[in-house]
């Protein structure tokens, strides 16, 4: 990963958008809570979710909440966040700096070498912060808990839903919807449940659970487009992965087409999915991670499936991406196959048949489209 010098002191290495997303995803929360000394009321506080006085005034009842991944809200101001925002807050600065901080004290990693402290005054508490570990089979990998915030309970369908072809029962499927109020960040956005399947007996049952929302702009110009709950680590999730491990549907889809296909975003999947593939899934994105590709290796030896047909967007990014992608899931023995966007999808009287120019991804297709995909094995 590059980094960055800050231009007014060279000496200081400068941390980057991808250093505080690594930041999020490895925050302890509870030494952040300690060390920013914050006074536990007890008798309110429970596991997983503790209760404290306003840090920012007097109080007599305590008002700031915090719970996993450093989120927190104060009731008596109005106010909340993550980790980030709570050091900015009460230290003043921008986020890098907040983020240096958190990482001097020791209270999250990311894949940068402190060598030099922000100022002089924090040179005291300068620590070496080792790089985090990003396979799978490592103990100290970052790991996405389950949560028992649902925000689709608060959500309701959109007219860019409808726009766009997802029906409101692929929605309730997936866990799609428009927040429109509320205290959550993602307020204004078409909201997504990132879930998992998870183990919930002895005898090894399986259940679907919550890790994460994330919010996507309605419009295609708003920036960020997608937007994140701090501390979640997208790249150790596949959006979709819970359809693949708990659906018959798709485990007879991956027997039947011996693949699972891969996707950049959560769209891509719903449309998939409301054209009734279940055997896809995304990954946030056209970079593919090294947790990622393991995990489609587990799925690969377990579900039936002995190919990844990587679907990203037919832009540079998506050709690019797909390209690296094939190459990590081939190191990992995977075998793989890239969609092709400009080959022949078929013969009329007038000769051979192309995908539409206008088509950029698997979202854009309709259901017609997609269904004549698939019984063409193109999909």
């Amino acid at each position: 990963m590059r980094l960055f010098m800050n231009k007014q002191n060279p000496d200081i290495i400068r941390l980057t958008p991808e250093h505080l997303d690594e930041l999020r995803a490895t925050i302890d929360w509870q030494a952040l809570f300690a060390g920013l000394g914050l006074r536990k009321a007890e008798g309110k506080s429970k596991p997983n979710d503790w209760w404290a006085y306003s840090p920012f005034h007097e109080e007599k009842t305590p008002s700031f909440h915090m719970g996993p991944g450093g989120i927190w809200f104060d009731f008596s101001i109005g106010e909340g966040g993550g980790a980030l925002e709570l050091v900015q807050k009460l230290q003043g600065g921008n986020c890098f700096e907040a983020g240096r901080f958190i990482l001097e004290q020791g209270w999250a990693q990311a894949s940068i070498e402190l060598s030099q402290p922000v100022t002089k005054t924090r040179d005291s508490v300068r620590r070496s912060v080792t790089k985090s570990v990003t396979t799978c089979d490592k103990a100290d990998a970052p790991v996405n808990e389950a949560i028992r915030q649902d925000l689709i309970t608060m959500c309701g369908y959109h007219d860019v839903l409808a726009q766009r072809g997802i029906s409101e029962a692929t929605c309730d499927a997936l866990g799609i919807g428009f927040l429109p109020q509320g205290r959550s960040p993602l307020k204004g956005r078409i909201v997504f449940q990132v879930a998992d399947a998870r183990v919930k007996n002895e005898e090894g049952g399986m259940q679907r659970v919550i890790l994460s929302h994330l919010g996507r702009a309605v419009s295609d110009d708003a920036e960020p487009k997608y937007l994140f709950y701090p501390g979640f680590h997208k790249s150790a999730e596949l959006y979709g992965q819970e359809i693949l491990l708990l659906h018959e549907d798709a485990k007879e889809q991956m027997a039947q087409t011996g693949c699972i296909v891969l996707t950049e975003g959560p769209f891509d999947v719903a449309k998939a999915y409301q054209a009734g593939l279940r055997n896809v899934v995304g990954s946030f994105g056209a970079a593919l991670s090294e947790q990622q590709a393991i995990k489609l290796k587990n799925m690969v030896g377990t579900l039936g499936a002995d190919t990844i047909l990587i679907a990203f967007d037919r832009d540079d990014a998506g050709r690019e991406g797909a390209v690296k992608a094939e190459l990590r899931l081939s190191q990992l023995g995977i075998k793989t196959r890239i969609f092709d966007w400009e080959a022949s999808v078929g013969r009329s009287r007038k000769g051979s048949v192309y995908l539409p120019d206008e088509i950029g991804d698997l979202a854009e297709f309709s259901t017609e489209q997609i269904t004549w995909l698939r019984g063409r094995g193109l999909l």
